[in-house]
């Protein structure tokens, strides 16, 4: 397995007009915890193709299994280089139960289906930036989501970049989102050290100089597209309607760096009616986006295999409580 140089990837990511998620340094704190594995492809002694993956355990009605997962699209400098960057993370998975890497939206996903990789699919709502702000504001569905922009400003809540005092208290808010949530949260130091740089910024809601709310976004110059990467709200921020102004003011902040798309950061397309994600759908809804494809790609086709399985488990799941 070849490596290379912090300096040699930044070339290859900057040439080749890479995304966040195959960034170096979004990479040195995504995975202090997640042992980072760097896959790259040498001509010439040059890096010409490289991806950044990670080993996971997942849970799987087969037993707990280890995958490798990469997130974004490979660094390459021509067509045949990301082939072959395409079939080494396809020869190093097969060390693992299976292998998937996930493009960004709107990805050309031909070499992936020549390679033979199996395509399952996520989904994800988007915003066209493009579009005026009076525009962007006919489409925010006018009883709760235009009313709570508007409720939020009748009480005096502010929009602002983080600084650094702020940023352990917004910590304390989003792991007890999480644990309120019943999910699993990013590690602190990741948002504590992507909180505002190049690549993404950290913007909160107050409320009288208290921090009620606030969310992460992505930025990726390269593919055009702000990502919302992770929210969290006290429950004070919910009833004075944080999120809704904090969701208005982001898409304005990315709108105003020209960026093209505005991604909500994910749509659960199997959520069911009662379930907490199907309110997150229903809320992301009512600002008027575009519900899109987001494909994953996998090694083998045990990847969709789970997939469907556990989707079954899920509807069992649900049919269990209901009847107890």
């Amino acid at each position: 397995m070849e490596s290379a140089t912090k300096e040699e990837w930044n070339s290859l990511w900057i040439s080749s007009k890479g995304g966040v998620y195959q960034n170096w340094f979004f990479n040195e704190y995504y995975g202090k915890t997640k042992k980072p594995i760097k896959l790259v492809i040498r001509k010439e002694n040059s890096p010409i193709a490289g991806i950044i993956c990670y080993e996971k355990t997942i849970k799987t009605p087969l037993g707990k299994k280890i995958i490798l997962e990469a997130h974004g699209n490979p660094i390459y400098k021509s067509e045949s280089d990301l082939i072959e960057i395409l079939r080494e993370f396809k020869r190093i998975s097969k060390n693992y139960f299976y292998g998937t890497i996930a493009p960004t939206i709107l990805s050309d996903e031909s070499k992936f289906v020549q390679e033979g990789y199996k395509k399952s699919s996520n989904h994800t709502i988007t915003l066209n930036l493009s579009k005026s702000e009076s525009e962007l504001w006919s489409y925010l569905e006018k009883k709760s989501i235009r009313w709570g922009i508007n409720s939020a400003k009748k009480n005096n809540l502010s929009f602002s970049i983080s600084n650094k005092e702020d940023i352990s208290n917004f910590i304390k808010i989003y792991k007890k989102t999480a644990e309120d949530g019943n999910f699993t949260p990013e590690d602190g130091d990741f948002i504590k050290n992507l909180a505002n740089t190049e690549l993404s910024k950290l913007f909160l809601i107050r409320s009288k100089d208290k921090i009620i709310a606030g969310g992460l976004i992505l930025l990726d110059f390269n593919k055009h597209t702000a990502t919302l990467s992770l929210t969290a709200s006290t429950p004070q921020g919910l009833k004075l309607q944080a999120m809704p102004f904090l969701y208005w003011n982001l898409i304005l902040y990315a709108k105003s760096q020209g960026f093209k798309i505005f991604d909500l950061g994910g749509y659960d397309s199997e959520a069911r009616g009662g379930e907490k994600t199907s309110n997150i759908n229903k809320f992301k809804e009512r600002f008027g986006g575009e519900i899109r494809e987001q494909a994953v790609f996998s090694t083998n086709s045990l990847y969709p295999v789970i997939r469907s399985l556990m989707k079954h488990l899920r509807f069992i799941k649900k049919l269990y409580k209901k009847s107890s």
